[in-house]
């Protein structure tokens, strides 16, 4: 009862307040009168400040708020045009990205050194290795395009594998590290040359280098077809690189590890040479 009562005297004070400072406010007295006057509207309107304030305060998160829901409706509407306009820069980036790419792995094919005088047919990958027991890829040339079993397949860098099936308008090509893939190579120069075979161990396995005649290998050297194994291949095509060897007694190299030149796992574009080996 006593905070309802004095809610009622804070209501009429506050209301004698402003009816006193509408009628101050608008008497206009001259002279003495005048200067009392406004004393007394001078001493209303400090009174009213508080007052005013406390209004102004209550009204401006109304405001806030009104102003807020505003712009946070813009807000969302230009967050949802910029998302858009980002994914379509990212998608061209991509596009570009790719076709960057595909553009370099063609040109990788033009030219390249170890190829000399061979022909060559340009050919796309469609179908990478999904077998663990044959590694083969398969291209979009088949013998329409003059592609015959046997032909070797490379990339710019190297000796990617051999086609073994063709049809009129696709080929399967043997990797060179399918375990049924051996390879005749060389290493070394002139008197220094040496003969080896290397062996095909697997899907995203090291080739095996073996039955070594002359000096060892050392890590790091290029090793290259002979042309010398029956004619499986042309010389001098670029096939792996040493990467560890292994001795035996008397500090011979009876074995050696190396890593294809090509990342059969990322091959886009190769090189079919018209080359078959000898009868």
């Amino acid at each position: 009862m006593a905070s309802t009562t004095r809610r009622a005297s804070q209501r009429v004070t506050l209301l004698m307040l402003v009816l006193a400072s509408v009628t101050i406010l608008t008497l206009d007295y001259h002279g003495e009168v005048s200067r009392g006057i406004s004393r007394v509207r001078r001493d209303v309107l400090d009174a009213l400040a508080p007052v005013q304030r406390g209004i102004a305060a209550g009204l401006h998160p109304i405001g806030d708020v009104a102003a807020g829901a505003f712009h946070y409706g813009a807000l969302v509407t230009q967050n949802a045009r910029l998302r858009s306009e980002l994914g379509a820069v990212q998608s061209q980036l991509a596009e570009n990205r790719f076709a960057v790419s595909r553009a370099e792995s063609i040109l990788a094919l033009e030219g390249i050194p170890f190829v000399q005088n061979i022909a060559t047919t340009p050919a796309q990958v469609i179908s990478s290795p999904t077998s663990n027991f044959a590694y083969t890829m398969e291209i979009d040339r088949g013998t329409s395009a003059g592609v015959a079993p046997r032909m070797p397949v490379v990339s710019g860098r190297g000796l990617a594998g051999t086609v073994v099936d063709a049809g009129s308008s696709t080929a399967q090509v043997r990797l060179v590290t399918d375990q049924q893939s051996s390879i005749g190579v060389t290493f070394g120069t002139g008197t220094r040359a040496s003969s080896a075979i290397a062996v095909g161990q697997g899907v995203g396995e090291a080739l095996v280098v073996d039955q070594i005649a002359g000096r060892s290998p050392h890590v790091g050297e290029t090793i290259y077809t002979s042309g010398t194994d029956g004619g499986a291949y042309p010389a001098g095509i670029p096939v792996a690189v040493v990467a560890s060897i292994k001795t035996g007694a008397g500090g011979l190299t009876t074995t050696a590890t190396a890593t294809p030149l090509v990342d059969l796992s990322a091959l886009e574009y190769v090189d079919v040479l018209e080359w078959l080996p000898q009868p």
